[in-house]
């Protein structure tokens, strides 16, 4: 390790995924999918550069195991809003371990939207703009006394948003074989060893609860389909998750792309999302997207009541969704379903949505306590949130974070534990997993199940006992 005014032009580069807080609820325990924004990142390295990447959600040893056996001269973090707190601890640890002369870059789409959470002094660079384009001139920044790029900021620089550079669309590939060792571990619920894929940045929609769209400041923009295809082709996993906000939109882009994929004769199984009245719309295209590998779409229902979809400014009408489940229980594609569940609901309108979504044949889903994350359509009263804001391992979309109009916050838990119970573990249901997948899937995802469970037991007991 040197002092930053000795670097040669050559870099130690750590680059971290961070390891969630035991109190973030439950996501690890059942997906556990590959740091795309880390792998390229990897790519942008310059030639002379020598640079690791560690996944902590997997590695059994600690961060400061790999400080001191790696000695890195740059230490980069990525992560989501859950990860604001420990990635602000590492870069602390970083600093202490090296007498100040490590430097700490921070970035991702939290970093993006919220840089301010990350000023902090123990924080050398933050990254919130175009990191695929500017990373490489940080690095020479690093390293030489050249000009720093456009939308990196040190600590106490306000980040005002009208002076931000245009975004930069352009996309590197990720190195895949930066995570080599751990590829193996990767996996989404039911889909075992999985690659990602990016098609596009953004969502052409404007919902009010959504921070995805927030990233790109609502542009969007989606990538050649000959790019894309030429991934593809390149990737050896068969299960693919493109986690693109909507990769359901453009009819035109998919029907090029399942041209393209059947001209090369390229077999995959896709896991996507879509919006459902896409899929309601469009029947000849979700067959042709079935016979080309599409298996998965994670569906964002968010309601079954016209009203709450209003609010939401979600644009479809709930009677539409009897449609969209027909048409893909026909063509045989999974549903992963997500449901925003109001702080206004009471036990009735629990029970109507398990009735709901049994009557439409779904049988996973994922249960999203209306959360205000910063910046987003969605607000509420400071007297109403029951979090702290600085209590970024708790915005995970799963704890209850506004006060609920009509029951006990241990009740509220109590319902949304009671609803995945009636949905997921029935008989029938858990039957239907024996005979479809691999009694190694479907064990981790008992396994993570019950893990997700005792977290909401110790939600419900933190709560009764503060009542």
């Amino acid at each position: 390790m040197t002092d930053q005014n000795e670097l040669k032009k050559g870099l130690k580069i750590l680059m971290v995924r961070p390891k969630p807080s035991p109190e973030t609820i439950g996501l690890q325990h059942l997906m556990v999918v590959e740091p795309l924004e880390l792998e390229i990142l990897y790519a942008l390295k310059r030639p002379q550069d020598e640079a690791l990447i560690v996944d902590l959600i997997i590695e059994k040893k600690p961060f400061g195991y790999f400080l001191t056996t790696f000695q890195p001269d740059v230490v980069c973090f990525t992560g989501y809003i859950t990860n604001v707190g420990t990635i602000l601890t590492y870069c602390e640890e970083t600093k202490k371990y090296s007498g100040g002369k490590t430097i700490t870059v921070v970035g991702g789409v939290h970093c993006e939207v919220c840089p301010e959470d990350f000023d902090h002094p123990m924080v050398d660079f933050r990254v919130v703009r175009n990191a695929s384009k500017v990373f490489t001139g940080l690095l020479d920044h690093i390293a030489e006394p050249t000009a720093l790029p456009a939308g990196i900021f040190r600590p106490g620089e306000k980040v005002d948003p009208v002076l931000l550079p245009a975004f930069d669309f352009s996309y590197m590939l990720p190195d895949r074989t930066s995570v080599a060792r751990y590829r193996h571990r990767y996996f989404y619920i039911f889909h075992d060893k999985v690659a990602l894929v990016k098609t596009s940045y953004g969502c052409p929609y404007q919902c009010s609860f959504c921070f995805c769209r927030i990233i790109t400041d609502d542009h969007y923009h989606q990538r050649p389909v000959k790019e894309v295809v030429d991934e593809l082709e390149n990737i050896p996993e068969k299960e693919i998750y493109i986690v693109d906000d909507d990769f359901l939109f453009d009819k035109k882009w998919l029907t090029q792309f399942i041209t393209e994929l059947r001209k090369r004769n390229i077999s995959k199984h896709f896991l996507v999302y879509g919006r459902a009245d896409f899929i309601a719309r469009n029947p000849e295209l979700m067959h042709e997207m079935a016979k080309t590998g599409l298996r998965t779409v994670i569906v964002g229902f968010e309601s079954f009541s016209d009203e709450e979809l209003s609010e939401y400014n979600k644009k479809i009408p709930a009677g539409l969704y009897k449609q969209t489940m027909e048409i893909l229980n026909r063509e045989k594609i999974e549903v992963f379903a997500t449901i925003i569940v109001s702080p206004k609901w009471d036990r009735n309108d629990f029970r109507n949505m398990v009735r709901s979504l049994q009557a439409l044949g779904i049988h996973y889903v994922n249960l999203q306590p209306l959360t205000p994350l910063p910046k987003t359509g969605v607000h509420y009263d400071d007297k109403d949130i029951l979090i702290d804001r600085k209590e970024y391992e708790k915005w995970d979309l799963a704890h209850v974070t506004v006060q609920p109009e009509k029951m006990s916050v241990a009740a509220f838990y109590e319902e949304i534990l009671k609803a995945y119970q009636r949905i997921l573990y029935r008989p029938e249901v858990l039957l239907k997993y024996l005979m479809t997948y691999r009694p190694v899937m479907l064990y981790k995802m008992l396994v993570g199940g019950y893990r997700v469970t005792l977290q909401y037991r110790k939600k419900i007991k933190e709560a009764k006992k503060h009542a």
